[in-house]
């Protein structure tokens, strides 16, 4: 009886230490580039368990991890709970159901704090994280831990990694954050089978090594990933879909050995942006629909391998290559709009390549002999080149088959609470709705109603009467934020004369422009900085146009411009939070480069021409928009959109401070009939087009 006793024992406490040692990572010094790790644990506690109907139910979730101890399970009935929770014990937290067990922080700095190594948190909705940097939903310091079938909204920054090792994240939804997930100096993070869509950064790393992303879906972001001064970073099966037109992509900043496979880059405006980064290599990937670059590489980016990759049908350029080499073998490359490979200062080989022709890249669009001629044209080898098309190059799977889009309109806001005397409770005062020939007796549906069609509802225009809203008259408002210039005697506010000017242009289509530099309680001169980031723009955004609230309605009526000396490009429009509502203007860098117009000038340009692609004026709508060669007489496009007389065409961007109506001949566009005034809150980047 004593020697079966025992024996027993010994099994067990031999298949605890057997399990325990395959469940706990190992690390390979000599590959550990991409190696990913089970978090699985076995659990000896007991489960407890919050709301409900049990007898002995905590009703807080904080008040249940209080009382758990290590290995515990608690479990979390499907209901809201107003609440911020610390995880300071190794426990798995999991909710009844992801969409109806809902924690809210509303608007704490941290929602959910996980302390604890080893803990597991799943079937969760997080949401209202305050507004401030480094706010965050879910915020992790500790090592092994794992967040899985979760969604994650309306916060400053959804997950926030912290010199942590071994995170795993697992089909969860982000949407609408300022970003996604933020991890800095930490270590072996795994995201997977996880949607990201309308954050202003889907993921943004920094300082951090071996990363894995497989099976991810990325879409209506400002920027996809936002990736510096990191490594050992592998993307696999993902994509990347219907970004944001003037944005980045998947960018790598500064970083090195990273591998990118069987993944898709489609309908974005860049679809990788690569600066001073090495040692990356692109196998069995899809390029196509993007508005700008398919690969934009500058700044001494070197071994640079892409191979067995289809580069197509994209709308402006194929591989736009600066002050870099790069390697493009076994791939096929054509339709590109305006060229395939456009290397300036730069060595490319491009050998064994299919261009669309068996005459090769000459004639076909592969460069532009107008291009080849230029003296910043750099070296391209593509002899020998393929006569037919490789039938395996590029992804073996369609993203409308495997993954489905999540919409999203708005921001999740709660209503507008508005003062005044209310008699029909309908939430707008009696004064304004006599004013404009409403019954103060008689509720009205005044959340959906909009009855001038400018995509501000009854709610936003009453806000917004004291700038000069009218329900029954179109308006579009705009606030201009500038950082202070650090030249003297020079400033970065648009002249008044000029904003009458773009008003004329409104009013002519029934418009009426109201512009916010101080006179509509926004309008802000910001310290100087120059050379900022995209993450450095975002915060700039929630900081000075949100003011770190998430409930701001100015959001809803307001499209945002920044004016600077210089930022992360000359002039664009982004994503600050869940739309495309926002643009930047480099007032030094369009100087510089079109010095015989005045600074005052050049900036009220540029914002009319980004104002537009937050009215929803894209390059994939007009094949002169936003096009580079329609600048130059050496090309065919120049003279091709020449009747487009709209500051969209880059050719009049800055001599033409009006739209298009598209009555100037052939080849031309009416900018002002597409028009979308909602796009700045309901941004949408399908193709093709519905």
């Amino acid at each position: 009886m004593y020697n079966i006793s025992f024996r027993k024992i010994m099994v067990f406490c031999i298949t605890i230490i057997f399990i325990t040692s395959i469940s706990t990572p190992i690390i390979n010094s000599q590959n550990s580039s991409f190696n990913s790790y089970n978090i699985s644990k076995i659990n000896l506690g007991t489960t407890l368990f919050v709301g409900g109907s049990g007898s002995g139910n905590y009703s807080t979730i904080q008040s249940a991890i209080d009382n758990a101890y290590n290995e515990d399970i608690i479990f979390v009935y499907s209901g809201i709970y107003n609440e911020i929770i610390t995880i300071d014990k190794k426990i798995k937290l999991q909710g009844e159901n992801r969409n109806k067990t809902i924690i809210d922080g509303i608007y704490n700095d941290k929602v959910v704090n996980i302390q604890s190594d080893n803990v597991i948190f799943t079937e969760f909705t997080v949401k209202n994280s305050g507004g401030f940097k480094g706010n965050t939903a879910i915020l992790i310091q500790s090592d092994n831990n794992t967040i899985s079938n979760c969604i994650v909204y309306r916060t400053r920054t959804g997950i926030t990694i912290n010199n942590s090792y071994n995170t795993k994240i697992s089909n969860c939804l982000l949407h609408t954050n300022g970003e996604g997930v933020r991890g800095k100096k930490s270590f072996y993070i795994k995201i997977e089978n996880s949607e990201f869509c309308n954050n202003g950064i889907g993921v943004d790393l920094y300082k951090s090594q071996n990363i894995v992303f497989e099976d991810v879906y990325a879409h209506e972001n400002g920027i996809v990933f936002f990736i510096n001064k990191s490594s050992n970073i592998q993307i696999n099966h993902c994509a990347s879909c219907d970004n944001n037109d003037n944005g980045r992509g998947i960018s790598f900043y500064n970083s090195y050995n990273i591998k990118i496979e069987n993944s898709n880059a489609i309908h974005s405006g860049v679809g990788f942006k690569i600066v001073n980064s090495t040692n990356i290599s692109f196998d069995r990937c899809s390029l196509a629909y993007n508005t700008h670059y398919t690969f934009w590489i500058h700044d001494n980016s070197d071994n640079i391998d892409i191979k067995n990759c289809q580069i197509i049908n994209n709308f402006r350029h194929g591989i736009h290559i600066t002050d870099s080499s790069c390697s493009v073998t076994n791939s096929s490359l054509y339709n590109n709009s305006i060229d395939s490979v456009l290397p300036k200062n730069s060595n490319v080989s491009a050998e064994n390549n299919y261009w669309g022709s068996k005459l090769g890249p000459v004639f076909s669009k592969g460069f532009r002999l107008a291009d080849a001629l230029s003296r910043d044209f750099g070296k391209i080898k593509f002899t020998p080149w393929k006569t037919n098309e490789y039938e395996d190059a590029g992804t073996d799977w369609s993203v409308e088959e495997t993954f489905e889009k999540t919409i999203i309109n708005g921001y999740g806001d709660s209503q507008i609470i508005l003062s005044g005397n209310d008699i029909d409770s309908d939430g707008l005062p009696d004064w304004w709705e006599e004013e404009f020939d409403y019954k103060e007796t008689v509720w009205d549906d005044h959340t959906n109603l909009d009855p001038d069609g400018d995509a501000l509802n009854n709610f936003e225009e009453c806000y917004a009467y004291s700038w000069g809203a009218d329900p029954y008259q179109k308006d579009i408002f705009i606030e201009f934020d500038h950082i202070k210039s650090n030249h003297p005697d020079t400033s970065n506010v648009l002249p008044q004369e000029y904003i009458e000017q773009m008003q004329e242009s409104f009013a002519e289509h029934d418009i009426v422009l109201h512009v916010d530099q101080g006179e509509l309680e926004g309008g802000e001169e910001i310290p100087y900085v120059t050379n900022f980031n995209f993450g450095e723009l975002v915060d700039f955004y929630w900081d000075y146009f949100l003011h770190n609230d998430l409930n701001n309605p100015r959001k809803n009526i307001f499209h945002y411009g920044l004016i600077c000396d210089q930022g992360p490009g000359n002039g664009f429009a982004f994503v600050g939070w869940a739309h495309l509502n926002s643009f930047c203007i480099s007032a030094d860098v369009i100087s510089g480069t079109h010095p015989i117009f005045e600074r005052g000038w050049l900036i009220t340009c540029g914002s009319m021409h980004e104002t537009g692609h937050t009215l929803g004026l894209l390059p994939d709508d007009f094949g002169g928009n936003d096009n580079h060669a329609a600048i130059k007489p050496k090309y065919t496009d120049f003279w091709y959109y020449r009747n487009y007389k709209s500051c969209m065409n880059y050719r009049y961007v800055y001599s033409i401070l009006d739209y298009s109506d598209g009555d100037n001949g052939e080849v031309d566009y009416n900018d002002w009939g597409e028009i979308e005034f909602d796009f700045f809150k309901n941004t949408h980047f399908e193709w093709p087009k519905n």
